[in-house]
Parts: C-alpha cells; sequence; structure tokens
C-alpha cells in the first residue's frame, strides 16, 4: 500500500511536500525503502536508539516523542504515544466501525477458543480470522507471529489485510503481557473472553493478583462492549459479579446459578472421539455432539458459541454449527486408524500439561493409552523425571524419545526422564522420535489411543545447531492413512 503522509500527518504534523510511505515499522531491522519507523518506547529500551539504522534501511520518515535532529526525516511529536493508535488506524484505514473484534484472554484455551470462533462463523458464512499464538490469518492458513498478541500497530496492520480479503470479524488472544504493556491502546472489542487463569507468567507479574488483574484489564468499558466469562473458574466468577458490561457467563448449572444470562453444560458422555451433552440457556435447552476430545474443549466451545451469541446469533444455529468444529493443529487432534486406534497429537511438553492431557484421553479410552513424549534439551532438566512420574501415573504404556535435543545427547535426556519412572512399570527408550512414533502406532491393539506430545503443530526439530523439517502431523496421518489400508 501507498500512503500519502503529508494527508495522513495532517492533525499532528505540517509537511510541506507530498511523501508517499509504504508500511509503519516498530522495529528498525525490518525497514526497508520508502518505510515509516516509529521509534517510540519499548519495554526495555527506546526506539530513538535506531533511528540511524532505520534511515540507512531506507527509512522515508522517522516519528518519535522527543529529542533534536538535524536529518528532516525525523520528526518530533511529543505528543506521540497518545496520538499514535488514531495514527495507526487512520494509516491502515482500519475504522473500527468496518471490523468486528473477539478479544480472548486466560491463561489456557485461548487459541482453541479462537479457532472456534474463527469456525463458527465460516460455517455461518462471515469471512473471519483469528491471531494468536499459532499465528494469523484464516484458521486453515496461519502466518507465523513473534508474540501471542502484536503491538496495536502490528495489529492494525493485520486488520487491514484482513479487510483486503473481506474478512470483518477477528478472534484475538490477548496476553497479560500485552495488557500491562498497553499494547493494545486504541484497539476496542465488541466481546472480551475469559477462560481461565493459573500460574504462570510471575516472573512477570510478580504475584497471581498482579496477574489477575492484568487479565481483567480487558473487561473495562473504554476495551469492550460485551463480556464472555467461565464461572467454573473462581477468578472468573469474581470478574463476572464486578464487571459493568452485558455479561454471558459459562459453566455447569450450578456454577452458573445465579447469573441472568448463561451457557450451561450437563449430561456430559465422553465417547470414543468427543462428547455429547446438553447446552442450556434461560430459555433453550439442545443436545450437541462434540468431535473434539478433553472436557476443557467443552468449556472452550461454550466460550465460542456465547461469544457469536453476544454478536447476536442464534443458539440453535450455533449449536448445530458446533457439531462440525475441528481440533486446533496439534492440541488434542485426533487421527483415527479405522476399526483399529486413535492417535492424538497434543502440544504437552510439562509435567501439569501432560497430566491433563492423559486424565483428559481416559474418559475417551475403553482400552490402553499409549504416551510417547521426551523433553528438550538445555532447558529445564529438573522437570524431566517428572514427566516421567506423570506417563507412568496415567499410561499404560510408554515410550521415551527425543524432542528438541538441542546441543544433548537425546538418549541421555531419555535416561533423565526414565529416573522418574518405577523399574517395574511399562516402558521404552527409543531416541529417534520417528521411530517411536511407528513403534507405537505399529504396537498398538483396536481401541488403544496413543498421545504424541510435546511437538504440536511446530514443523522443526532442533538437533544440535540444526533446524530439521519435522511436521509430525503430516508423519503421524501418513502412518495412520498406511496403516488404515
Amino acid at each position: 500500500m501507498r500512503v500519502n503522509a503529508k494527508e495522513w500527518l495532517e492533525q499532528v504534523y505540517p509537511l510541506t511536500d507530498d511523501i508517499l510511505v509504504n508500511t509503519l515499522q516498530l522495529d528498525s531491522r525490518y525497514v526497508q525503502s520508502k518505510d515509516v519507523f516509529l521509534a517510540i518506547p519499548g519495554v526495555s529500551q527506546h526506539g530513538k536508539d535506531y533511528i540511524e539504522q532505520a534511515l540507512k534501511n531506507g527509512a522515508a520518515l522517522v516519528l518519535t516523542d522527543s529529542g533534536h535532529y538535524e536529518d528532516a526525516r525525523v520528526l518530533v511529536l511529543p505528543q506521540l504515544m497518545q496520538q499514535l493508535p488514531a495514527l495507526a488506524a487512520r494509516f491502515y484505514q482500519t475504522p473500527a466501525a468496518e471490523m468486528t473484534l473477539v478479544g480472548i484472554t486466560g491463561t489456557n484455551g485461548k487459541s482453541s477458543t479462537a479457532f472456534f470462533i474463527n469456525q463458527l462463523a465460516q460455517q455461518l458464512k462471515r469471512k473471519a480470522q483469528v491471531i494468536g499464538t499459532l499465528g494469523y490469518g484464516d484458521f486453515n492458513q496461519l502466518t507465523p507471529l513473534a508474540n501471542t498478541t502484536p503491538h496495536f500497530v502490528d495489529i492494525q496492520a493485520i486488520l487491514a489485510q484482513a479487510k483486503a480479503k473481506q474478512a470483518d470479524l477477528v478472534a484475538l488472544e490477548v496476553s497479560s503481557h500485552a495488557l500491562a504493556q498497553q499494547r493494545l491502546a486504541g484497539i476496542q472489542f465488541n466481546v472480551a473472553v475469559f477462560t481461565n487463569l493459573t500460574r504462570d507468567h510471575l516472573d512477570y507479574h510478580g504475584s497471581m493478583a498482579e496477574y489477575g488483574a492484568a487479565k481483567a484489564l480487558l473487561f473495562d468499558s473504554a476495551m469492550c462492549q460485551a463480556a464472555v466469562i467461565n464461572v467454573g473458574d473462581e477468578f472468573g466468577h469474581q470478574l463476572a459479579n464486578k464487571v459493568n458490561l452485558p455479561c454471558i457467563v459459562y459453566g455447569t448449572p450450578e456454577q452458573c446459578r445465579g447469573f441472568k444470562r448463561f451457557l450451561a453444560y450437563s449430561d456430559v458422555v465422553a465417547t470414543p472421539t468427543g462428547f455429547t451433552f446438553i447446552i442450556s440457556s434461560k430459555d433453550e435447552r439442545h443436545s450437541l455432539r462434540l468431535p473434539l476430545l478433553g472436557e476443557f474443549n467443552i468449556q472452550n466451545v461454550l466460550a465460542a458459541i456465547a461469544s457469536m451469541q453476544s454478536l447476536g446469533y442464534d443458539l440453535a444455529t450455533l449449536v448445530k454449527a458446533a457439531e462440525q468444529l475441528t481440533a486446533v493443529p496439534g492440541r488434542m487432534e485426533q487421527f483415527v486408524c479405522d476399526n483399529e486406534f486413535t492417535a492424538v497429537i497434543d502440544y504437552a511438553h510439562t509435567p501439569d500439561a501432560l497430566e491433563q492431557a492423559l486424565v483428559s484421553l481416559k474418559m475417551h479410552s475403553s482400552s490402553h493409552i499409549w504416551c510417547v513424549f521426551g523433553c528438550g534439551g538445555d532447558r529445564d532438566k529438573g522437570k524431566r523425571p517428572l514427566m516421567g512420574q506423570a506417563a507412568e501415573k496415567y499410561a499404560d504404556h510408554i515410550i521415551i524419545t527425543a524432542d528438541n535435543p538441542r546441543s544433548e545427547d537425546a538418549l541421555s535426556i531419555c535416561q533423565d526422564i526414565a529416573a522418574g519412572i518405577s523399574a517395574d512399570a511399562s516402558y521404552q527408550i527409543e531416541p529417534n522420535r520417528q521411530a517411536a512414533i511407528k513403534l507405537a502406532l505399529t504396537t498398538a491393539q483396536p481401541d488403544d489411543i496413543v498421545l504424541i506430545a510435546g511437538k504440536g503443530h511446530e514443523t522443526v526439530q532442533i538437533i544440535g545447531q540444526q533446524q530439521l523439517n519435522y511436521d509430525e502431523r503430516a508423519y503421524v496421518q501418513q502412518l495412520v492413512t498406511e496403516l488404515s489400508v
């Protein structure tokens, strides 16, 4: 795109010449000819330190908030940080009235909820996209991102791309860091969603109280118009009682008691490939057959349905659409071998996440649970035996293998994991990850579930200094197809 900087800045800076510029950049390393570099304060550095580099890279203009510069291309706007949200929206021509935004915050479930909103919208013939941990764009074809929640300048650029593809609904993961650092300035959400709050990021926030307070910032009327809140979570229950916004809560009937608008789930029956349950509101009651594993996904789907309800969609229509939902790539994603076993790929790579995944799969299993997993090299060694303990506690068969060994010896990492497993437990060590997966899938019996944990959606494996192409999802699909013949 080309923007006339004279017209764009006319309300804040009087340029005399017409200057055509391409895009706004926050990182001087990415500046190219005709770009605008925004030299603004960061978390630990100020962009002013990189003005010279940006100019060398071809910046047509630099905007900053202080200092004196001889180069006419450097414009000093003392109120830049207050003006920038509106400037970014004007530059990318993304007025709030033309975009419907759903912001999702919480420790877990943000990616899944965003994906489910994207899918529901598309089934209802509305073009939608996501922004989050796995990237941005249509959920089927994502462009990677450096941060779960980009800076508001980059968000405006992404929204402009979505608009160019006729998408007008975007589900955006909102991290606590982004809220605390005001990286969402000027972004107005039609709906804000809270999923849950568990221990995380205390190295940054300092305490659970501060972590929760950062999440709660999203539910101010200055940032959102309506709320969807999980009242099965203790912090969520408190939040729902405090918000001064139109609100739909979700949880079990007991958890939703006392709230005027709610979505409750009950009568849950686990099947080999998902759940059947009742979803109810004050005035409606529907049966839903959900093709997703893990009870936490019931909650994520309720969050997505409630979000779409807040946007005016009919509950019965949404329930019907939810029966067609598919898992987030690499998150409890099923690969079914006809009349045999089910392979499940999940990103779980901590003891708690591995335990939750295995416990969830127990609900769906009528036979044995296999667990194929490893631990990353050059990372927390203390969690290795804990991962082994979790696997032994909840899996019937264990195959320990490599994850991303990096500079460490893969066999040594496997042995560290095995140190947490009882000597008489059923486990094997196979450092070659593909060989370990093939061993599990060719040995599994009918109705077994094979959890392959750790890599999830990733498409590389780091061995030594090399990043080798390795798409676990494609590999497992290939094996399952071969074994189904």
